[in-house]
């Protein structure tokens, strides 16, 4: 990529401007070459932009070059003369299947990140430089944190959902339960419990053990609890929880340092079953104790 930035265009446009230079690629072949990159503009335009707005033909344009960029840089190793006789030999249209196929590997991972994953995404202007192959080594490495963040996920609330759990796709619901399952595995771990999911009796010695036990020594055993937690996950998910920073607590260990309003910040971060909660509230399986909450449920459920 370093001729492509040094000479301020896309690696695949310098190919072609050097091999007609060169008299590698005839007039007839380059011209044919033209057609064909207008012909896959139109189409990715007719297929995903439109062909009625100017500017979503250039757009497609900058995405025919991009998927080609692609392609090209995947077989040629970055070598000017392997890429010129790739497209001598085998035509642009193999570049931009080639890139296609990447692109479209993506879905591989998962089908549903593949789904969030705009096309434009590839899109590079006659003038961008862009590293094209570390922007698809990128969304790759994305995509498997995705799919890792998904089958943590579905791990950890086997073990620790004090509730039915609802599938769901969304990265940051995702890693928002998912750090309440580890909160609550560590409270437990707090409490020498080897049991997976509160109830009140656990909850309240959690508690207990929070507000009255010594600041430091609290946070000199969760840390014992952290490394003894990550010690008995598998090797990936291990390597996952520390890079994706889930195992760092620092909401947790806020709460810990301040022991003010204990009673009040712990059942957030904690997964904790709905009647537990509605207990804890004074509201236990939805009956009415004349509070202000229950004046909110009455509206609510008022037609």
């Amino acid at each position: 990529m370093k001729i492509a930035e040094l000479r301020n265009k896309p690696f695949v446009l310098l190919v072609l401007k050097d091999g007609l230079a060169e008299g590698y690629f005839s007039e007839e072949f380059v011209h044919k070459t033209k057609q064909q990159l207008s012909d896959m503009s139109l189409r990715i335009a007719s297929d995903n932009l439109s062909i009625i707005y100017a500017d979503h033909i250039k757009k497609a344009c900058e995405i025919v070059l991009g998927i080609i960029n692609l392609g090209l840089l995947s077989h040629c190793e970055n070598s000017t003369e392997k890429a010129k006789e790739i497209i001598k030999t085998q035509g642009i249209v193999y570049c931009f299947r080639a890139g296609w196929a990447q692109y479209a590997g993506l879905k591989e991972i998962s089908v549903e990140y593949f789904k969030k994953i705009d096309l434009s995404t590839y899109a590079l202007g006659a003038t961008d430089t862009s590293d094209i192959i570390q922007l698809h080594a990128d969304l790759v490495k994305q995509g498997q944190n995705s799919l890792k963040l998904f089958n943590l996920h579905k791990i950890m609330s086997a073990k620790y959902a004090a509730n039915v759990v609802i599938p769901e796709t969304d990265e940051d619901y995702l890693r928002f339960e998912l750090q309440k399952f580890l909160n609550s595995a560590l409270g437990l771990m707090l409490i020498d419990s080897e049991e997976k999911v509160f109830n009140n009796e656990r909850y309240n010695k959690l508690i207990t053990f929070l507000t009255d036990t010594d600041v430091q020594l609290v946070l000199e055993k969760f840390e014992d609890c952290v490394v003894k937690f990550a010690e008995q996950q598998p090797s990936g998910t291990k390597t996952f929880l520390n890079e994706s920073a889930l195992l760092e607590f620092n909401e947790f260990k806020t709460i810990i340092s301040s022991q003010q309003n204990i009673d009040i910040y712990i059942p957030e971060i904690l997964e904790l079953s709905v009647n537990l909660t509605n207990e804890l509230n004074d509201d236990f399986e939805g009956g009415y104790d004349f509070g202000m909450d229950d004046l909110d449920d009455l509206d609510f459920l008022k037609p």
